[in-house]
């Protein structure tokens, strides 16, 4: 995702704010109605009069546009509603920023986020349960992939989130240098995966271009070996972290492969760029990674998608954000806001997001059958699709944020580049674990 900043956003989020004291907070049933477009759904009846929600997503470059594209529908379906788009460029500047608008008491009406975060938001009373609004929207529940729904919903049962730009890890190959290699299908099983990438590997050529920038590629390989990072209570397993156990195999994996050149350790996206130059075959990414792969690679080979290799049970990860709602917003933004989610979540909003979006996945199984010409051209997205049923959600633990991406990045990456052995680095890593889990909180 890009990193590109939007600039004035203080002076938007005054007039904004502007905005939503003159909101009217009397409300009738007829004002918001989406016609063929969504179901009646919210607990609150719609605004009688015109409403403006702010949300606030991290929707920059391509994404951005078909976001763009999503509002403009929605508001022409309901001509009282409008909806002020704030775009964030990253997690790492909008996690902070609804923290301090939830300090502040100035919190936009709805948001992009991680399931981790919403926890905290929980416990400050800042997130609406959706559990209600969903009751009164026929079939609401019923209609999304189940381990998607499953992302949202906390211990309690509450349905605090629900999907929106989310995708599943999943495996990249030039089949190109498959075929050379004599190698005839793509690998089912880390023994396979070893073995071909030893194949395609020698001199300057290591064969699987490893991707760091986020925890959710090794966290994969980790699923695989049968991981749990999280007790019931939420708080960190020991038993994920043992000697043997399955982030030390998803780690010797890894490091095996990188200390005998059929793995290499790139910086940023970089892998992109190796595998789109022939410098690597494989490469572990989302499908939203396709649209760049395909620009880049052209014409010089053909690209093709699988599953990941599995160990002991089949598993990818899932990633992505999901759509919450403030408990700062009127009863008239409330119903407004949910009215939004429901259009980006139906068949229509969630076709055309997958479609216009550049790589994410529709919410709901039944696009698959009428969205089928689409997906029969873009094999990333299906397969991401695939994999939906083997998914595993980010644990919805305060704590896991910083771990994931601060203390599991830094163990990993420690023992790729050989400073540490796996038992070292996961000692230490489960530690702050615990230290993270103490000071953060839990589920409970």
């Amino acid at each position: 995702m890009s990193d590109e900043v939007r600039a004035a956003r203080g002076l938007r989020g005054k007039e904004r704010r502007q905005r939503r004291r003159r909101a009217a907070v009397s409300v009738a049933a007829a004002g918001l109605s989406l016609g063929a477009l969504v179901s009646a759904g919210a607990p609150a009846s719609a605004a009688s009069r015109p409403v403006t929600i702010s949300f606030w997503n991290e929707m920059t470059g391509p994404y951005g546009v078909a976001l763009a594209a999503e509002i403009k529908q929605f508001e022409r379906a309901n001509p009282g509603v409008t909806v002020d788009s704030v775009t964030i460029p990253n997690d790492a500047a909008l996690e902070p920023k609804l923290l301090a608008a939830i300090v502040g008491h100035q919190e936009p009406t709805l948001s992009q986020m991680n399931p981790p975060w919403g926890t905290g938001f929980i416990h400050t009373g800042s997130l609406v349960n959706l559990t209600p609004y969903m009751a009164k929207a026929r079939g609401m529940s019923s209609n999304f992939y189940a381990s998607l729904l499953e992302g949202g919903r906390w211990p309690d049962g509450r349905q605090y989130l629900l999907p929106f730009n989310v995708t599943t890890a999943i495996m990249f190959y030039n089949q190109t240098a498959f075929s050379k290699a004599g190698i005839t299908a793509p690998p089912k099983t880390w023994q396979q995966f070893s073995a071909d990438a030893a194949k395609m590997s020698g001199g300057s050529r290591s064969a699987f271009a490893i991707t760091l920038v986020h925890s959710y590629p090794w966290l994969a390989f980790f699923y695989q070996a049968g991981g749990n990072f999280i007790l019931r209570n939420g708080k960190p397993n020991p038993a994920a972290f043992a000697p043997n156990g399955p982030a030390d195999k998803a780690l010797s994996l890894w490091a095996t492969m990188v200390k005998h050149h059929q793995a290499v350790l790139t910086q940023g996206y970089a892998s992109q760029t190796d595998f789109a130059d022939g410098t690597s075959s494989i490469l572990v990414g989302t499908s939203a990674f396709y649209p760049y792969l395909a620009q880049a690679v052209g014409n010089k080979f053909t690209i093709g998608v699988a599953p990941l290799p599995n160990n002991v049970q089949e598993a990818t990860s899932i990633f992505g954000g999901y759509l919450g709602m403030f408990s700062q917003a009127t009863d008239a933004e409330r119903s407004a806001a949910f009215k939004f989610i429901e259009y980006l979540t139906s068949v229509q909003g969630t076709t055309y997001w997958a479609n216009h979006s550049e790589g994410y996945l529709p919410v709901r199984p039944s696009v698959v059958k009428s969205d089928a010409p689409f997906l029969a051209t873009h094999p990333a997205q299906r397969v991401a699709l695939e994999a939906l049923s083997t998914g595993k959600n980010p644990p919805k633990v305060a704590w896991w944020d910083q771990f994931s991406h601060q203390v599991l990045l830094n163990a990993v990456t420690a023992v790729l580049i050989g400073k540490e052995t796996p038992a070292a680095a996961l000692r230490s890593a489960y530690h702050q674990a615990v230290q993270l889990a103490d000071r953060d909180g839990t589920y409970q």
